[in-house]
């Protein structure tokens, strides 16, 4: 093996920031970008509460001065962390080659990372308050299991289906959410996405019509809802009681990530190893929800 140099270092680490580029968070296109971040965690934005306007104010009467309630939502950095020993002895084309396991599969295993904090965010704790040490738990709305069963049936548990989306956007326009005014997005694991593209092929008029949906691996909107490609793996959306799997329909002004330190690719030699290369990556970010009524659960049989 000859020995490794910066140039080498420099390719690996050019390699994976491209990779990490190519390939395709599930869910970062939903979410709103936050530039800026650092510390240990930072104010995110401020919610201004909604006010109720004075009718029939009277002749001569004062002008209104009405309070906007103000609540600060906080945001934390999150730690992702990649690494691996090269043992082969072609460790300088492992580190060199583009479509090498030790390029690739470190990028991936980082934007799966990511989605993972993106997820996490969507119905965990967010942090709030003037100095950002009060916990507030998710307490939106959730569409019950058996919505959608059939047009007389919303108990018997059933799987994804497009009623569950379309209870799931009456319960934010019932919270005040203009939804015609937002970017709304739907997230769900792979089992969900076939059965609302299942569901779809029967609702639909294209499909009536002898007009097939586009390829599902393609981006699909429907009701205003772009349908995100599968989340599978994320603890937050796979299993809610161990026969519920968990899916989401939420605002993209509702849900909010950002860089606290960017993707850094580093090459160290182990002493330990006999001087082996351990390219390594990490990277600091965080994602949090802005408003609960912004984010609505929704609940399938498994």
């Amino acid at each position: 093996m000859g020995p490794i140099t910066d140039a080498h270092k420099l390719t690996y680490s050019a390699n994976v920031a491209l990779a990490v580029q190519q390939r395709k968070s599930r869910l970062e296109m939903g979410y709103s970008y936050q530039p800026g971040l650092s510390g240990r965690q930072m104010t995110m934005l401020e919610l201004i509460g909604s006010t109720t306007a004075v009718v029939d104010l009277g002749r001569k009467a004062d002008t209104p001065d009405i309070d906007n309630s103000i609540e600060p939502v906080w945001i934390r950095p999150r730690q992702l962390a990649w690494g691996k020993l090269i043992e082969k002895e072609d460790a300088i084309k492992a580190l060199t080659d583009y479509q090498s396991p030790f390029v690739q599969a470190g990028a991936a295993a980082m934007v799966r990372g990511k989605d993972v904090i993106l997820a996490a965010a969507m119905f965990g704790s967010r942090v709030i308050g003037q100095d950002g040490a009060t916990v507030s738990a998710w307490s939106g709305q959730t569409v019950a299991v058996g919505i959608g069963a059939s047009s007389t049936d919303d108990t018997t548990a059933t799987g994804m289906n497009v009623r569950k989306l379309l209870r799931a956007r009456r319960y934010m326009q019932a919270g005040q959410v203009e939804t015609g005014d937002e970017e709304l997005f739907f997230s769900g694991n792979a089992q969900q996405t076939e059965e609302l593209f299942r569901d779809l092929t029967y609702i639909s008029h294209d499909y009536r019509n002898g007009k097939p949906l586009d390829s599902p691996d393609e981006q699909q909107r429907i009701l205003n809802i772009t349908i995100l490609p599968p989340n599978d793996g994320s603890a937050a959306f796979a299993d809610y009681d161990g026969s519920t799997y968990t899916a989401a329909l939420f605002c993209k002004s509702g849900m909010h990530w950002g860089p606290f330190d960017p993707l850094s690719v580093n090459v160290p030699l182990r002493p330990d190893k006999m001087m082996r290369p351990h390219p390594q990556m990490e990277e600091w970010l965080g994602a949090s929800r802005s408003e609960d009524i912004k984010v609505v659960k929704i609940l399938t049989k498994k």
